[in-house]
Parts: structure tokens; C-alpha cells; sequence
């Protein structure tokens, strides 16, 4: 976990100025100058009335940076095969809220800028993106067709598993504001899939597809070191063959995509930093933190006469779990504040999340993934009604505005959100990525289908703080299925009717011993 807030100056240019004219009155205000300087020279104990230069309210765009962005894609791939087969399918997902699918995406970018005096900007950069858990069909960003064909009904897809590139940029920084054309380099890895419903055969072959890529963005400073942007994309992965083995078929396709993403960069060195005038944004009002997470755990073959279907197989195993989170927050207006938390997540818990009851892993979920993909785990609005009573400050935090708080409050929270995170909670052991790993430990085991199979549900809560008692309330949606559904696809989202739902109650005292 990491925050940081520093202060710089802006960066100024010096204009060229060479009419006859505009050089005698520079010659005539030099000279000015230099009579003021003898007499402040020559009475030094008088006071000065010549206020200090200010420096330049332009933002400095130089140097190196680091960020995230999250966006959604669309497009379409044209094919053909053998024997006249030929089709289209278009590459756009609507975005499912319950399922946390669609065709929406992740990632992580880097790059330096190069800005010139004139305030025109050169610049490279490199991004990976990641899309979402992909729905049902298998499909996040990509397509699926159904077609019969002389081999019988056949279903031809294709899944971006995961993309990249890496691009150059000019553009133009009146201000506080960048505006930027961009293209370069582009690069996907996607599995397809046909599968003949006749013979029952499917192959799944992965293909690289490289391209180009081209649009336009604009980028502002919202606080010390950070800025924010808004960019579109095209990008063209040209025609590539591909040959299913087993069912003997060549397929050629096309590939072309576009895509609008919204990004956050922190800008490192001195000067990445608004100055303190009249319009610059307040850094107060915006909060991020990020956390990365890695988790080995592996266990050597063991001897087991007793096995089913949900229990540690005997050959002993070791699984790995990644992610990477962004806590980004926002004030709203007086109390209330909204929070988002995309992330990235990659790997699988021991035998795919089964066979220990107090599970070892609170980093690990119901469902694993080969490649990365993304997901929004959070998005909330936070709304704090003081009460009165004792004040005390907080630090800034995950999740948290650095403010103070008084005693008694009332705190309204709706959106999506983990129960756990108003319920149940306890500072030595509430988060398996900075605390204890257990399941039986992090929570009690009650709220665990009270979310999806990442633990994080729709809900709304309600918590009364008063002296040392805390009353709160709240009702949260439920998964559709708590577990597998058994078939070839696992049920692992939220029932989109709220027809399941769990109310919770708690009444807390707080006590302090010795200070």
C-alpha cells in the first residue's frame, strides 16, 4: 500500500520577441530595472513594495508516468472457411452488473513526455489491458457465431484473452490541459473455439494477432502528481488464418476493434503538480491507493483413502493468486464521498477452491482464471451526517478520506460493496491482503453466499454511532447459486431480481483499556 502527496511549481516558456519595437521596450524596462535595483541598493533599511515574480500556472507534463485505465470495447470480426463458409459477429458484450460481465476491460500503462517550450508535447507509451470474467458463453471481449455448415451447425468464437500496445504521442498543453493524438504498435492473444454439434468435436487453438492502432485523447491534472484522461481507440489486428486439427477446417478472419477508456497516470518528478491559484482542483477532494497482492501456497502429496469430489486430491499441489487494486475516491458534496475499486485478479486457490473447510486462502475466490482479467469489486457512495459529540482526525486510508469524524454520526452506505466491510469488522483481522489469510479467520463464516463468488454484493446499510455503541442495519443481495452450478459453466453472480437477500443487525460497544 502506498500514498503519496507532494507540491511543485509549474513550468514556464519564454516567449521570442524580435519586432524592433518590442526590443527597445524591453531595452527601456531592463534599464528600469536596473535603476529600482540601485535605489533598493543604496536604502536598504526601507521596506520593499516589489512583490515576488509567481511562477507559471501551466502544468508541467515532463518525465515519466505510471497508471491504470478501465474501459469498454466494441467492434466486429468478418471470417470465412471451407467449402463457401463465411460470417460475421460482432465483438461488443453488454455489460451484466450481476454477473460482472460485458465487454469491458482493465489494465496498466507507462510512458515519458517530452514537452517543448512551445507547449507542444512528444511522448511514447505502453499499456496492458485485461478483459472481464468472461459470461456464460465464454465470451468477454469477442464474438460468437452459429452457422450450419456441409460439416453440420457449427459455432465459431473468439476471445481476447489479453492485449496490449505500444504507441506514440504528440500533442498540445494550453494550461492545465493536454490534448493528444496517439498510434502505434498493437497486439492481442485470443483463444478460438469451434465446436461441430454434429460429431461433438471442439478445438480451442490460441492465436497471436498483431496490428496497428490510432486515436485521440485528452488529459488534466486533478491533484499533486496525478492526472486524469479520457481516450479513444482504433485498432486494426488485420486478416489471420487459423487451422482447427481436429475438425480439419481453416478459418480466415479479421479482427477490428475500438475502444474508450478513462485513465489515471501518477506523473513522477518535481514539477507534476498544479500550482495554488484560483481554479486549480483541490487535492482534498480526490483519494487513491493501490495494492498489489501475491500469495503462494502448495501442500506435498498426502495419503487419502477418503476422496470425493470436494476434497484435496492426493498428488499435493501449489497454486498462485495475484491482483492488483485501485482504491480511487472522490467527495461529492458536505459528508458524502463516492469510492471505486477496479482490479486484477489472476490464479486459483488449492483444487480450484475446495477440500480445506477453514479455507487457507482469503485471497483466493470460488472461481480461478488462467489468464488476468478484471473486474469492478466496488462502487459506492458514502454519505456522513454529523451528530455531534467528540472529534477526532483519521489518517487518509483505503477506502477512507483523511477528515474528522465526530462521535456521534450517522453513515448511509449504498451500492456494491462486501457486508464485511460494515459488518463484522475488526482491525487485526478484516483483510486477507494485509492480515490474516484463513477464511475462519478474516469473517465469520455467515456472510460468505451473501455476495457473489468474490464475496461483494448490491446493498445498502445504515449505521448509528452514539458514545461508544454503534446500532447498524443493512440488506444485501444474494448470489444466484452459492456454489457451482454443476454443469460446464459455473453460476457465480448475484440474482439479478433480488428475490434471495439477506438483512443483517449488529449492535457494538466499544471499550478502552488503558489507554
Amino acid at each position: 500500500m502506498y500514498r503519496v502527496s507532494t507540491s511543485q511549481l509549474g513550468k514556464g516558456g519564454v516567449e521570442q520577441r524580435k519586432r524592433p519595437v518590442r526590443a527597445l521596450l524591453l531595452r527601456a524596462v531592463g534599464l528600469a530595472i536596473v535603476c529600482l535595483a540601485a535605489t533598493a541598493a543604496g536604502s536598504a533599511d526601507l521596506p520593499s513594495n516589489v512583490p515576488p515574480p509567481s511562477a507559471s500556472s501551466d502544468y508541467d507534463w515532463d518525465g515519466f508516468y505510471l497508471g491504470g485505465h478501465l474501459g469498454y470495447a466494441w467492434g466486429d470480426s468478418h471470417f470465412t472457411g471451407p467449402d463457401g463458409i463465411a460470417g460475421s459477429m460482432s465483438l461488443a458484450l453488454p455489460i451484466d452488473s450481476f454477473d460482472e460481465a460485458g465487454s469491458f476491460f482493465a489494465g496498466l500503462q507507462a510512458g515519458y513526455n517530452y514537452l517543448l517550450p512551445n507547449r507542444f508535447l512528444v511522448g511514447a507509451e505502453i499499456d496492458a489491458s485485461f478483459p472481464a470474467w468472461p459470461n456464460l458463453s465464454g465470451i468477454s471481449i469477442g464474438g460468437m457465431s452459429t452457422f450450419s455448415s456441409p460439416f453440420g451447425v457449427e459455432t465459431y468464437s473468439e476471445t481476447v484473452l489479453y492485449s496490449g500496445t505500444i504507441r506514440g504521442r504528440i500533442g498540445y498543453a494550453p494550461g492545465h490541459w493536454l490534448l493528444y493524438a496517439t498510434g502505434g504498435f498493437a497486439w492481442t492473444y485470443n483463444q478460438l473455439t469451434l465446436a461441430n454439434a454434429v460429431t461433438g468435436v471442439t478445438d480451442r487453438p490460441f492465436l497471436w494477432r498483431l496490428g496497428w492502432t490510432a486515436g485521440a485523447g485528452v488529459e488534466t491534472p486533478i491533484a499533486p502528481h496525478w492526472t486524469a484522461r479520457l481516450e479513444y481507440l482504433f485498432t486494426d489486428y488485420g486478416n489471420k488464418s487459423v487451422l482447427f486439427g481436429s475438425a480439419g477446417q481453416r478459418f480466415t478472419s479479421d479482427f477490428l476493434l475500438q475502444e474508450v477508456r478513462v485513465g489515471l497516470n501518477y506523473q513522477f518528478g518535481d514539477g507534476a503538480s498544479p500550482g495554488d491559484k484560483a481554479g486549480d482542483p483541490d487535492p482534498n477532494n480526490v483519494n487513491f491507493h493501490g495494492q498489489a497482492t501475491f500469495t503462494w501456497q502448495g501442500y506435498p502429496a498426502i495419503r487419502s483413502p477418503y476422496f470425493g469430489a470436494n476434497s484435496l486430491t492426493g498428488s499435493g499441489e501449489g497454486r498462485e493468486t495475484i491482483d492488483a487494486t485501485l482504491f480511487a475516491g472522490v467527495r461529492l458534496w458536505q459528508g458524502a464521498e463516492f469510492w471505486i475499486d477496479p482490479e486484477i485478479d489472476q490464479g486459483f486457490g488449492l483444487d480450484d477452491t475446495h477440500g480445506v473447510a477453514g479455507f487457507p486462502s482469503g485471497d483466493s475466490y470460488k472461481l480461478g482464471a488462467t489468464y488476468p482479467y478484471a473486474r469492478v469489486q466496488r462502487y459506492f457512495v458514502r454519505q456522513t451526517i454529523d451528530l455531534g459529540g467528540d472529534s477526532r482526525k483519521v489518517d487518509a486510508d483505503i477506502n477512507q478520506f483523511a477528515e474528522t469524524l465526530t462521535a456521534n454520526r450517522l453513515v448511509l452506505t449504498i451500492g456494491k460493496f462486501a457486508a464485511v466491510d460494515v459488518f463484522d469488522t475488526n482491525k487485526y483481522a478484516n483483510n486477507p491482503k494485509s492480515d490474516f489469510l484463513n477464511w475462519s479467520v478474516i469473517n465469520a463464516g455467515t456472510f460468505d453466499y451473501a455476495g457473489d463468488a468474490w464475496g461483494y454484493s448490491y446493498g445498502a446499510a445504515a449505521e448509528w454511532y452514539q458514545g461508544g455503541w454503534t446500532l447498524r442495519g443493512g440488506v444485501f443481495d444474494m448470489s444466484a447459486t452459492p456454489a457451482e452450478s454443476g454443469g460446464s459453466a459455473p453460476a457465480y453472480g448475484l440474482d439479478p431480481t433480488f428475490a434471495q437477500f439477506e438483512m443483517i443487525g449488529e449492535l457494538e460497544r466499544r471499550y478502552e483499556f488503558w489507554g
